[in-house]
């Protein structure tokens, strides 16, 4: 019940619910005890449904764990999207799944932003004049076509890339230079590549190309895709920040985790679990404006904690994780460090001062192994061990 993560279990006969944690029941408004023996497809999506029936015709005795490739959607007050893992049991009554699901609206929600991005772009380029051209490779290289619309894009007019192929040459990058050479030296054709290109004014473009080859003939067609990149760099960005204090997000720092826990880490590594104490009642007494100050306060501070050895990410809600590696040499020292630094009162509006407190937990690779999701659930516990600690004191 103390994971964010929602969980149910039901029939793999009829449906019907046998258990569901708090997580499961907030998303479908309804109190645990309600939900079980109710019929599982009542509080679903067409979309969901059909995923789960996908997920039925694969489980069993030989195949008990399956993931579904496909992210779900859920609609209750807002609209989520959500992927899951089911597990076949066999229960006392029979067989039942049970299934864990993952909230990933805000990843969805970026990837189909990106796909709308693109398609829109996409259109808008087969509508537009693109560059078109023609490079005979023998005798010797040359263009012996380049369409008027080159002049629009690059600056340049036709005659300046059919007089001499080392004007190209002399204006686009690396990339650009070692794909036309490949186009006049071998026989297969180029994939879509992006390359750079400086035009008459000095700016530089980012172009995507795609050529097939004729016999000796190689002909292409070249767009600017300028703004639609510098797009998806921004869309990738904000897939994996966090907009309230610029931080990486979940996604982010679970990236760059699974990296260095996939071969890129040569050491063990620390996660410390930062939990801020009773966010809820400052944003109670003080309004969630000073709530959010005290978050982009705690981030600032905890950013600044090391160097490249230290990422800071916000996994949500109250809660940060700071992943360091290599691992420090003391961890109490570390913890030490963190209390201090959020410590430091934090101003509010209205004149008011807040002095921030967490609870954080610490994990390392060296006790858990290499699996993510264990080193992150092993601090978690951590955490919420120190916060009931102090609960008992107080």
């Amino acid at each position: 019940d103390l994971i964010p993560d929602v969980v149910v279990r039901y029939s793999a006969d009829d449906y019907r619910i046998t258990y569901c944690n708090k997580a499961w029941a907030d998303l479908v408004g309804i109190d645990q005890e309600s939900a079980i023996g109710r019929c599982l497809p009542d509080f679903m999506t067409e979309d969901a449904e059909a995923g789960m029936h996908a997920q039925l015709r694969l489980l069993g005795p030989e195949n008990p764990v399956v993931p579904d490739p496909i992210p779900r959607s859920v609609e209750f007050e807002s609209h989520y999207w959500f992927e899951w893992v089911d597990r076949y049991l066999v229960g006392p009554d029979g067989p039942e799944i049970l299934a864990l699901g993952r909230d990933v609206t805000e990843r969805r929600q970026a990837e189909l932003q990106l796909e709308a991005s693109e398609a829109r772009f996409r259109d808008l380029a087969e509508h537009s004049c693109d560059i078109v051209w023609r490079l005979e490779t023998e005798p010797e290289p040359r263009f012996d076509y380049v369409s008027p619309s080159v002049e629009s894009i690059t600056g340049y007019e036709p005659q300046f890339f059919e007089k001499d192929i080392n004007n190209l040459f002399s204006i686009v990058d690396d990339s650009g230079r070692r794909a036309v050479q490949n186009a006049v030296e071998t026989d297969r054709d180029l994939v879509i590549f992006d390359f750079r290109l400086r035009r008459v004014d000095g700016s530089m473009l980012t172009c995507e190309s795609r050529a097939t080859r004729i016999g000796t003939t190689v002909q292409g067609v070249t767009r600017d895709v300028t703004e639609l990149r510098e797009l998806q760099d921004r869309l990738r960005l904000l897939a994996t920040s966090d907009p309230l204090t610029g931080l990486p997000n979940r996604r982010g720092l679970e990236d760059r985790l699974h990296r260095l826990l996939g071969g890129g880490a040569t050491g063990h590594i620390t996660l410390a679990y930062v939990d801020v104490d009773d966010l809820k009642g400052i944003n109670d007494s003080f309004g969630h404006d000073a709530g959010d100050a005290v978050l982009r306060a705690v981030g600032d501070r905890l950013s600044d904690l090391g160097d490249e050895t230290a990422t800071v990410a916000r996994f949500g809600g109250d809660e940060f994780v700071i992943l360091l590696y290599p691992e420090p040499a003391d961890g109490s020292a570390l913890v030490g460090e963190i209390e201090r630094r959020i410590s430091h009162p934090v101003a509010v509006s209205g004149g008011e001062t807040i002095i921030p407190r967490a609870s954080i937990g610490l994990a390392s690779t060296h006790d858990t192994g290499s699996a993510a999701d264990q080193l992150i659930a092993a601090a978690d516990r951590a955490m919420y061990s120190v916060k009931r600690r102090r609960r008992s004191i107080a």
